[in-house]
């Protein structure tokens, strides 16, 4: 672990360039000059990342409170003196009961019943904010509610597409229309929770995927848009973590979900895909939730960042270091190139841990 904090120090880069430059200094002055040159860019960078604003007296609205990512972010938000409003599809959920208890000891967390494709909910809840906002007024809106669903595309009904375009993109859609005005105002910051499946489409995810793509345009969209408002948008794109954010509840929620899909499907449907490209498809899920992430901490840090930072990245791409190659070799290799990658990635797994 400490290695790793090492390999992460964002004054790293800048420490290697001045000790290189010292070492090569009287063979090569001309690389010595450049070497300082970056490592001055790098210390300047640092210090650039490192301002914040103050966090108190200020709101934060966070989706998607009950588990997972936003559950995390809002204990960790409000451990820095923001004001939280931790939305909660389940007033009465674990997650929400823990945040409430919380939230009376220091009145700065409140929990609000906020099912994100509802009109009414997010109506209520822009109500609610408005009539508990701190000193300082709403500051950043985190679109953390997420949806997925398991199987080819030509297996999902139309139902279930929409279900999950509901939650994932006119879910964050119909927050952000609603509390952008207190956003603008203060000049704060709008934070999407995309994926690194919104950069590299996934087969078995792929309706999820596909509401990732359009989140990321959505996103890219409204930080033009906003620049003149001098309001900031934030992307974050976590890699695997299926095992952390615990949104399919576990292998067997998982399991249950790919086996309905499966059994909803046309006797002709299934006869043309076959019963082994099933079983397949879903070990290869099985395993990559086996891979996954299961510490968070990244991807929180990464959420906090993107809301404390007085300069936040556009992009957070928060997964490993294998994770991060295969989607910048499948975003700019040639697209029958990346297709063998992944194909042959995928048989390597099967074959790793059979």
């Amino acid at each position: 672990m400490g290695f790793m904090k090492v390999l992460k120090w964002q004054f790293l880069p800048a420490v290697i360039c001045f000790n290189l430059a010292y070492l090569i200094s009287y063979i090569f002055p001309f690389w010595c000059f450049i070497l300082i040159v970056s490592g001055l860019a790098q210390v300047m960078y640092g210090y650039y990342n490192s301002m914040s604003i103050s966090p108190q007296g200020r709101g934060v609205l966070i989706t998607g409170c009950d588990s997972g990512f936003g559950h995390q972010l809002a204990e960790k938000l409000h451990s820095m003196d923001f004001t939280v409003f931790a939305g909660c599809l389940d007033e009465k959920s674990y997650g929400a009961l823990g945040l409430q208890s919380i939230g009376n000891e220091t009145g700065r967390l409140h929990v609000i019943k906020l099912d994100v494709t509802s009109n009414e909910d997010v109506n209520k809840a822009r109500e609610y904010v408005e009539n508990h906002l701190p000193a300082l007024g709403m500051w950043a809106v985190v679109n953390n509610a997420g949806r997925y669903i398991v199987g080819f595309l030509e297996w999902l009904a139309m139902e279930e597409y929409n279900k999950v375009a509901a939650v994932n993109l006119f879910g964050a859609i119909r927050v952000t229309k609603a509390f952008l005005p207190l956003i603008r105002k203060s000049r704060g910051r709008i934070v999407n929770v995309s994926s690194i499946l919104g950069r590299i489409p996934d087969p078995f995810l792929g309706a999820y995927s596909i509401t990732k793509f359009a989140l990321e345009a959505y996103s890219d969209i409204l930080r033009f848009e906003m620049i003149p408002f001098n309001v900031k948008v934030s992307m974050i794109e976590p890699g695997n973590f299926l095992a952390a954010t615990n949104v399919l509840s576990g292998k067997e929620g998982l399991i249950a979900m790919a086996n309905e899909s499966w059994d909803k499907l046309d006797e002709s449907i299934k006869k043309d895909y076959g019963k082994e490209t099933f079983d397949r498809q879903l070990r290869i899920v099985e395993i990559l939730m086996k891979l996954s992430e299961r510490d968070s901490g990244s991807v929180i840090s990464a959420m906090t960042d993107a809301v404390y930072r007085e300069y936040p990245k556009n992009r957070y791409l928060e997964a490993t270091l294998m994770d991060k190659a295969m989607a910048y070799c499948i975003q700019f290799l040639p697209t029958s190139w990346s297709d063998s990658l992944r194909l042959g990635f995928q048989k390597q797994l099967i074959n790793l841990y059979r």
